[in-house]
């Protein structure tokens, strides 16, 4: 089983384009190898997207950025639990933010990187892509484990947590220093309707938004699909164009 994990791991680190194949020909050695149940759940693994793909080498090659935001989303979680339950301060829920959307800034810069060396184009739509899977993987315990096996295949979904972190919170100066009793009652119920509100909305507006990223890049794969086949008949008939002359100048001499 150590083995078959190494060669899954190995599924992971090749190049995209390269997954389908050497994916097929592991399950097939493992089903000729009298181990059918494996050569299943190889079979049964699916393509990274671009974006999961990126994610998965962020994981390989920046271990150590990838530890920090996993500690910066572990914060914040516990910083947004301790305001929803009316303890904690305003001030430790922002640093808290603060801290994951840097660890998300600089990972996104390094995909950046990864995306530029494996040639393939980082678009503003694919970098979003990378951001949102970052955020919403490293505070989910499924996202998490993946993440830091690096074996992403798409996208994973926000949690109410994930989008209450977008959520800024009035500076301890602009509170009133001593609220009558019932006034912070009422003030803490009108917040928590509030942030269940805006809550809602920036659910749907990340299920809307990853919609879009998922079209445009469907769009984009058959793009460059194309331009390979494209590429390839063009070769084609550079080669015929080729043949053909040699043969007219053997005819000529």
């Amino acid at each position: 089983m150590a083995k078959v994990e190494q060669e899954v791991d190995r599924l992971f680190e090749l190049p995209l384009e390269e997954f389908i194949a050497a994916r097929n020909e592991l399950a097939r050695l493992l089903k000729n190898e009298g181990n059918a149940p494996a050569a299943e759940e190889v079979r049964r693994l699916s393509k990274p997207s671009v974006a999961a793909w990126t994610i998965n080498q962020l994981s390989r090659q920046q271990k150590d950025a990838v530890t920090v935001l996993l500690e910066a989303a572990a914060k914040l979680r516990t910083a947004q639990e301790r305001a929803l339950q009316g303890g904690g301060s305003g001030e430790a829920l922002r640093r808290a933010q603060a801290e994951e959307r840097q660890a998300i800034r600089e990972l996104t810069q390094h995909a950046k990187q990864i995306l530029g060396r494996a040639g393939r184009p980082a678009s503003s739509t694919v970098l979003n892509r990378v951001s949102l899977t970052l955020r919403a993987a490293a505070v989910s315990e499924a996202g998490r484990t993946a993440l830091k096996a690096g074996r992403l295949t798409g996208e994973v979904r926000s949690s109410g947590f994930d989008a209450l972190a977008r959520v800024e919170i009035p500076d301890e100066s602009q509170r009133r220093t001593a609220p009558a009793r019932d006034e912070l009652a009422e003030r803490r119920r009108r917040q928590k309707e509030e942030l269940d509100r805006r809550r809602r909305d920036l659910k749907e507006r990340v299920r809307q938004a990853a919609a879009r990223a998922s079209d445009a890049e469907r769009d984009a794969e058959r793009a460059e699909k194309a331009a390979t086949d494209a590429r390839k008949t063009a070769e084609k008939s550079r080669r015929e164009v080729e043949e053909a002359a040699a043969e007219l100048d053997k005819l000529d001499h």
